[in-house]
């Protein structure tokens, strides 16, 4: 009997946590709708290579945000970007020297913001077994720290040896009702998708990797 007892209470112990957690549901569920950012934000990683004249010099927040992707509005003269903002989250570099015992120096320099110092991040190779491997995120205060948009600021500067692949990681808020970019181009079809070379319209020598890119 005194068993019989407990299992009763015990029971009567779950149909109440159940009862309970069925009017807290229902609490919740009359409430207001949670609050909510109706940006459209994406976060993506973009590769690029550079061909044996390699690259050396700064990069702009319109070239990074050129570089992101944009639709031939204009044949052969306008590509229009559907980008809003962006935020440099990292930069990875991979470099090898040409030959055996010769030196290979990849580095990526972070522009300060306002009073800030400028930080450069830098690696060396004398192996062509061993690359020289940058791996670098936008130091505190640094401009690539904050959300950036199309002014032609410049950002950060590169230095990437003949043949270096090097990756940039982004966070990106596509266009809503701000007025759209645009970038010439001198070959482009109308309706087309195009990624643009991070340092397009100064060399075109950092080219995106494995996407429909053009001049």
């Amino acid at each position: 009997m005194p068993k019989q007892m407990n299992n009763r209470k015990i029971n009567n112990s779950q149909r109440n946590k159940l009862s309970n957690r069925r009017n807290v549901a229902s609490k919740n569920n009359n409430k207001n709708p949670p609050q909510h950012s109706s940006n459209v934000r994406l976060k993506h990683k973009f590769r690029f290579s550079v061909p044996a004249t390699g690259f050396s010099g700064g990069i702009s927040d319109s070239q990074v945000l050129h570089a992101t992707g944009g639709i031939a509005t204009v044949t052969n003269t306008t590509l229009t970007n559907w980008v809003q903002s962006f935020r440099v989250k990292k930069i990875e570099i991979w470099s090898a020297p040409p030959s055996q015992g010769s030196a290979s120096t990849a580095s990526v320099e972070w522009f300060g913001f306002g009073n800030s110092p400028s930080i450069e991040v830098s690696d060396t190779t004398l192996s062509t077994a061993t690359n020289a491997h940058v791996v670098s995120k936008p130091p505190p205060n640094s401009l690539c720290a904050f959300w950036q948009k199309a002014t032609g600021t410049g950002l950060f500067s590169l230095v990437l040896p003949a043949g270096s692949i090097m990756d940039m990681t982004l966070d990106l808020i596509l266009q809503d009702n701000d007025a759209l970019y645009t970038v010439p181009v001198t070959t482009a079809v109308l309706g087309n998708v195009y990624y643009l070379a991070l340092d397009h319209q100064t060399s075109d020598l950092i080219i995106p990797v494995s996407l429909h890119t053009t001049t």
